[in-house]
């Protein structure tokens, strides 16, 4: 009985350095769009900061109070592109590591205060009489520009949803509460009470000539 062997064939794996090489204009291809991802928007700076292609990039995430915390904060203390990278750890709302020479407690904490931010297109609303949503601190500046502007509390104090009472108690802190607030708003709180007190006073002189 004549028995028939097959023989398999081996499967042949190309060798690494045999495997082709993607040409070159391709690679410049890869590298360009790379380069002009990084130049569009905000991003450019990246390439100009002083930790990237540091050697020891956990020292920006070190416990305080170390040497390595201390040494990451001083290189980007000095970086350039200082200002860019705080701005981009709060429009992320990163809060881990160093970014633009502060910790990232300190970007909490900046976090923080910009969503505190009042609105004044709503504080102004709400001042001329109407009905819209306000946070804490909106509401609170709509009580200072009020005592400034003369504006009784019978305007304001439905969008607030509160009566006679609850608006003369707010009414008390007013005035102490305004040497407290960042100096911006307590520039853009004056203003809008000039504003709103001219406002009130050519509305005053129209109705008597009438």
């Amino acid at each position: 009985m004549n028995a028939t062997i097959y023989q398999l064939k081996p499967t042949r794996v190309p060798e690494a350095d045999l495997v082709p090489e993607p040409e070159a204009d391709v690679a410049q291809e890869l590298e360009a769009a790379f380069v002009s991802g990084l130049t569009r928007g905000s991003q450019h700076w990246r390439l100009k900061a002083l930790c990237a292609g540091d050697p020891q990039p956990d020292d920006w995430f070190a416990p305080p109070r170390i040497a390595a915390h201390r040494r990451a904060l001083a290189i980007c203390g000095s970086c350039p592109v200082r200002s860019e990278c705080l701005d981009d750890a709060v429009a992320c709302r990163t809060t881990e590591g160093i970014r633009g020479g502060v910790t990232g407690e300190e970007i909490g904490l900046r976090l923080t205060h910009r969503e505190d931010q009042p609105r004044f297109d709503q504080i102004k609303a709400a001042l001329l009489g109407a009905l819209v949503p306000l946070t804490d601190a909106e509401k609170r500046a709509v009580v200072r520009i009020a005592e400034l502007a003369g504006i009784g509390w019978e305007v304001w104090a439905p969008a607030m949803g509160i009566g006679y009472k609850a608006a003369t108690r707010r009414r008390r802190n007013a005035n102490s509460e305004l040497a407290t607030i960042p100096e911006r708003d307590r520039t853009e709180e004056i203003a809008l009470a000039d504003e709103l007190r001219q406002q009130k006073a050519t509305r005053t002189t129209l109705a008597v000539a009438a």
